[in-house]
């Protein structure tokens, strides 16, 4: 076995762009199917019109989620920009995070979790300067 299977970083990454990304990309593609766009803004807009958020603003970040996560999922499987892919997937996990924290919903532990995921996924992404040693 080389050097590359054994690193524990390299399968790491590996299992969360194997199990994290279909799992992002299963999420995102609900919300298309089961849900429906006008069913999933109409319901990001009826909790979110309640609070300062304004309309537009909560209609626009609805449609984010709705092209966001099945768009970042497949990123993630391509295993292209690497860094890029889980930085932007950390930034929607933190919209997310920010979205529960405005609704005061309790199950925003939830999101922090894979907001930390996603940051760790992205800092063990950089490119190593010394590649392990077989």
């Amino acid at each position: 076995m080389d050097g590359q299977h054994r690193d524990a970083r390299t399968y790491f990454l590996l299992g969360m762009q194997v199990c994290f990304g279909p799992w992002l990309l299963y999420v995102g593609a609900m919300k298309w199917l089961a849900i429906g766009p006008a069913a999933f803004v109409g319901y990001i807009t009826a909790d979110f019109d309640k609070t300062w958020s304004p309309h537009l603003l909560n209609i626009a970040l609805a449609w984010l989620i709705l092209i966001a996560e099945p768009v970042l999922a497949v990123w993630i499987v391509s295993g292209q920009q690497r860094r890029v892919a889980w930085s932007a997937t950390a930034g929607l996990m933190f919209l997310l995070v920010i979205g529960q924290t405005i609704l005061m919903k309790p199950t925003v532990i939830e999101n922090w979790q894979y907001l930390v995921l996603a940051l760790a996924c992205a800092a063990l992404s950089e490119p190593r300067l010394n590649p392990p040693r077989a």
